[in-house]
């Protein structure tokens, strides 16, 4: 594992490489010899393409530039190629969320500092969420915020941005029906999986900077189970009081619980979103895979 490259390759789709903040970062990095390759994709086979044909050449250090859907795109590609003991991956934080990039202290406030970083800088071993054969870096929801996301008309969402999600969130969030179906533990044990909204973390930020997973660690080799369950009419104060100490065991509506792998089946069809990435299932196995991945972290990553 070349953690430390002397060439990397930045990822770029069509929709940020066109930024003047992008141009600078990479003629700044450009200037610093460190030999920088850009490749910018125009449909999401592309990333596939040029993983294996940038490996192939010697590069051993891709530079993901977007958010967490786009980190994720190239996550799986790795791992499904067969080049994660191979390669090691940067962010160049582009994102709206940037979740992740979040969760370990990198930001995007000097994108060319943060360019050469993930350029150049060491990799960490992280873990990897796995949900049905799928692979998450950072969060994977489910319940009605993933469902408001899933089925928000794209027109609605065109006209009213991010606001189309609170209004379809109100909607919903005034039926309140949960989610029924149970959860199987490591040990083979049964709990109830009931449920009005989910976070299963490999990290800790989700959904724009809210801390889901509070004690999530992507090198822990565990998931942080964050779930909340309804219990009669749900005071929503009390729920905001215990999201403040999730790991409370007298807590009433707020549950958490780190895990190495679980099971939740669900008795009817549950939304699911990983880093971004919607799915729908009604039985979903998780588990993690412990230093997976090699990936360059922020500062707050060894906090």
């Amino acid at each position: 594992m070349k953690n430390n490259p002397r060439r990397a390759c930045l990822l770029l789709n069509r929709t940020v490489c066109t930024r003047p903040e992008v141009e600078r970062a990479v003629e700044a990095v450009e200037a610093l010899d460190v030999g920088l390759t850009v490749r910018i994709s125009w449909r999401r086979s592309d990333v596939d393409a040029f993983i294996k044909d940038v490996s192939a050449d010697g590069i051993t250090r891709f530079v993901v530039g977007g958010g967490d859907g786009a980190l994720n795109l190239v996550a799986n590609t790795v791992m499904r190629l067969g080049l994660a003991d191979a390669v090691s991956l940067g962010i160049l934080p582009l994102g709206t969320a940037n979740d992740f990039a979040l969760g370990t202290g990198l930001t995007r406030d000097d994108p060319a500092a943060a360019l050469h970083r993930a350029a150049t800088g060491t990799a960490t071993p992280i873990d990897l969420g796995e949900v049905n054969g799928r692979y998450f870096v950072n969060v994977a929801s489910g319940g009605f915020g993933a469902e408001v996301t899933a089925t928000t008309p794209r027109e609605l969402k065109a006209a009213l941005g991010g606001a189309a999600y609170s209004l379809m969130g109100l909607v919903k969030a005034l039926r309140l029906e949960p989610y029924t179906g149970q959860l199987t533990l490591p040990d083979g044990s049964v709990d109830d999986g009931t449920m009005i909204v989910m976070a299963v973390g490999n990290s800790r930020y989700a959904g724009g900077g809210f801390d889901v997973a509070p004690k999530a660690d992507p090198t822990d080799g565990l998931l942080d189970l964050a779930a909340i369950r309804p219990t009669g009419i749900v005071d929503l104060p009390g729920v905001v009081r215990e999201l403040a100490d999730p790991f409370n065991a007298a807590n009433k509506y707020v549950q958490c619980r780190q895990l190495d792998a679980f099971t939740l089946e669900a008795d009817r069809p549950l939304h699911m979103n990983l880093d971004g990435e919607p799915m729908v299932d009604r039985r979903f196995a998780f588990k993690t895979h412990p230093q997976a991945l090699h990936v360059v972290l922020g500062d707050a990553a060894s906090d």
